[in-house]
């Protein structure tokens, strides 16, 4: 079961992440494709997150990757 800590983390990031995936990709559907694989790996990949470290840069990171 995922964390309510690391749920909230991962909406409060939403609206900065999908500004950052904008950038990325210059279209606004592939933009929201690239949040949405964003927000799954991070799902997946919550026993990897190390509390209170920086959550929005290792989002971001899963973002460029």
């Amino acid at each position: 079961m995922k964390s309510i800590s690391f749920r909230k983390d991962l909406i409060g990031v939403q609206d900065e992440l999908l500004r950052f995936a904008y950038k990325l990709t210059t279209d606004r559907e592939e933009a929201n494709d690239l949040l949405q694989e964003t927000s799954l790996k991070a799902l997946d990949n919550e026993d990897k997150y190390m509390p209170d470290t920086n959550f929005k840069g290792w989002m971001y990171t899963i973002m460029r990757n």
